[in-house]
């Protein structure tokens, strides 16, 4: 998607002396042309489009400091947007599918908590809707039980997650003709003792399963490995809530989700803050 940049509002999020609050007085602007009371900003492409553009410019910063400005911008959006319910939850459904598929739990997090919405402000029927469009993300927060799989690998295999003994497991979703997928299963596999101190399971998109057989035997992946021809639609798919790939879980042995890692520098952090070996 072409890259549009509010030049005021890039220009305050790199310099790193100015507060917060300056750049979200910014952030505000940012919006002064838009009318939050118009229900029609649902379906507005336009509208859209400029939450992208708005979202997208955070990584013209810091990278450090990239969820806490996301954070402090949807702040101030989603206090604009609360004037009507219909737009705050157009805005939360659109800002959780994309810093989820980013892989950015803590923006996540932020979000699942319904921000700048007191307690008493909105009806019954509004927190029942909002909790229908968290509730998927809900299911698969840090924190949270994975949810539970079981069926037979492109092998032949048996598998159940729950009744795995494994200390740690990588459950990666990954598609076939993705490098970036290759590429962090190479890492995991060169990286990951897979036959004792960590258990692989994978999920494949694929044309086909010969092409994930193929696929999988040419990387020597050891492990469980899934392919159903429902591809996005699979159970597996559905219950992770997986919008794009690769999506990785790292599950302890109780099955918690302790971390979601965007890539392999994210997930050697995440082992080495743990003091995991590997």
């Amino acid at each position: 998607m072409k890259k549009i940049i509010h030049i005021t509002f890039l220009v305050v999020l790199m310099l790193s002396g100015v507060s917060m609050k300056a750049q979200a007085d910014v952030m505000s602007g940012y919006w002064d042309d838009v009318d939050f009371s118009d229900t029609t900003l649902v379906t507005s492409k336009a509208f859209s489009d400029k939450m992208v553009s708005y979202f997208y410019s955070f990584t013209d910063g810091d990278e450090r400091r990239f969820d806490s400005l996301s954070i402090a911008g949807l702040g101030v959006l989603l206090n604009k947007a609360k004037v009507n319910m219909s737009v705050y939850e157009h805005v939360l459904e659109f800002a959780l599918n994309g810093y989820a598929s980013m892989g950015r739990d803590a923006v996540t997090d932020y979000l699942l908590n319904y921000p700048q919405l007191a307690e008493g402000e909105i009806t019954m029927e509004e927190g029942l809707r909002l909790d229908s469009i968290s509730e998927p993300y809900q299911k698969v927060r840090m924190g949270a039980k994975a949810p539970d799989f079981e069926g037979v690998t492109i092998d032949g295999k048996s598998y159940c997650l729950y009744d795995s003994q494994a200390s740690h497991t990588i459950v990666v979703f990954w598609s076939t003709d993705c490098e970036y997928c290759h590429d962090f299963l190479t890492q995991i596999r060169k990286h990951l003792d897979l036959k004792s101190d960590f258990e692989l399971v994978t999920f494949a998109l694929a044309e086909d399963k010969d092409d994930v057989v193929k696929t999988v035997k040419k990387m020597r992946l050891p492990g469980y490995h899934f392919y159903d021809e429902l591809r996005w639609d699979s159970k597996a798919f559905l219950d992770y809530h997986i919008t794009s790939t690769p999506t990785v879980f790292v599950l302890d042995e109780n099955k918690t989700i302790v971390c979601k890692p965007y890539d392999w520098q994210e997930l050697k952090d995440w082992f080495r803050s743990n003091n995991i070996s590997y």
